[in-house]
């Protein structure tokens, strides 16, 4: 079984706590999942990491370039 790789990205809730929206990769496809909860606001940092993580899943999912993906967590 392969790694999956998960790429963080920091998000505030409702209630100004830090959370993460979590973007990974699963039989290739892409998966963007949200922190528990009915919404979240992104930072205006948090945007640009999102962009890249989405990228970033996408080379995966495609079997395009596994390597100059940069995920930041690898689960087992």
């Amino acid at each position: 079984m392969e790694p999956q790789m998960i790429w963080d990205v920091p998000v505030v809730d409702g209630l100004n706590r830090q959370r993460s929206l979590v973007v990974t990769v699963s039989d290739g496809r892409v998966a963007v999942l949200p922190p528990p909860g009915e919404g979240f606001y992104l930072p205006s940092q948090s945007i640009w990491q999102l962009h890249e993580a989405i990228r970033a899943a996408a080379l995966v999912a495609a079997g395009m370039d596994r390597a100059a993906a940069q995920p930041t967590r690898i689960a087992r």
